[in-house]
């Protein structure tokens, strides 16, 4: 990046480095040209490794008036944990920064499928389904500026700060005293990781006085405010168990794992709860499905020996 243009204007806070540039271009690979049709090496979530010569007579200039707002996403994106800790994220600081930016859209690099969980993250920030640019649909496009918002975290390993940034988004009075028991259900899912024995483990939760969830069902809104009065979670490890950010300290989890081998269990959840001050256990499979390899697909027997034995030392 050239210092000396003062088409551009680098800026970076805890959580996002941010790239403004006046009268640029942008496309669906994440890359960014400045008015001369130079590409600007900013350090970027992806992007192609060869830089093509920019051909400005396939530009869509129909917004070369108005300011966009690149949300350069990576395809795996598009589940709800992903959108959650890698998009909600830059969202936030542009809501935040709404005065200053004064961004008429938001481009969103591999395509926005609009899936209700999305739709309603944007609502609740201040931003409309008019604002939003396909990339699937226009591959580049010219604009007055360009805003890039890149986080600085990795997926990974999701800050305290970046988590209660998300929970802010959702929960306004965080519950005082925690006292909801639930269990999320897999059996619904079509792709896999279900429990073999889902009705026994119901019938012991259900002693117990827990709840049965269905997370998809709920709105984001209904999941972040169900979560944060929950004080115990137990679930499949699933794309649903993202919400523990809104948990409040403390809260304990069970997360059900279906590989024998501790080396292939995730890691997210576990740094989301260490970062969070929450108590997450994780419980290795019984069993695998029969003739089914051990994969993050496979379906399983879960231990209920194990989870009853933490439902005892938690004094339950």
């Amino acid at each position: 990046m050239n210092a000396t243009n003062s088409t551009l204007m680098q800026s970076e806070d805890a959580v996002v480095t941010v790239l403004r540039v006046k009268a640029g271009y942008t496309n669906d690979k994440g890359e960014v040209y400045d008015r001369d049709g130079r590409f600007i090496d900013f350090p970027r979530e992806l992007g192609s490794k060869q830089r093509l010569p920019l051909d400005p007579s396939s530009v869509d200039k129909q917004f070369r008036h108005q300011r966009v707002a690149c949300v350069v996403q990576e395809r795996r994106n598009y589940s709800y944990y992903h959108w959650t800790y890698e998009t909600l994220p830059k969202l936030i600081y542009l809501s935040n920064k709404r005065k200053e930016f004064k961004v008429d859209k938001l481009y969103f690099h591999f395509g926005y499928l609009g899936h209700p969980y999305q739709r309603q993250a944007l609502r609740r920030l201040g931003f409309s389904y008019c604002q939003v640019l396909d990339a699937k649909r226009i591959k580049s496009l010219m604009a007055q500026e360009i805003v890039v918002v890149k986080l600085n975290e990795t997926r990974l390993e999701p800050s305290n700060h970046l988590c209660r940034a998300i929970k802010a988004v959702f929960i306004n009075r965080p519950v005082k005293e925690p006292y909801r028991k639930i269990y999320l259900t897999r059996d619904h899912i079509k792709t896999g990781r279900k429990l073999i024995n889902e009705i026994e483990l119901r019938e012991l939760l259900d002693a117990y006085g827990f709840q049965i969830v269905i997370a998809e069902k709920l709105t984001v809104a209904a999941q972040a405010k169900l979560f944060n009065e929950s004080k115990y979670v137990i679930s499949p490890h699933g794309a649903a168990l993202a919400n523990i950010a809104f948990c409040e300290p403390g809260t304990k989890i069970l997360e059900l794992f279906n590989q024998t081998n501790r080396s292939m269990w995730s890691p997210l959840y576990s740094r989301i709860a260490k970062s969070c001050d929450l108590e997450l256990r994780p419980i290795p499979p019984k069993q695998l499905a029969e003739s089914m390899e051990s994969n993050h697909r496979s379906n399983f027997h879960t231990d209920l020996v194990l989870i009853k034995a933490a439902l005892t030392e938690w004094g339950l």
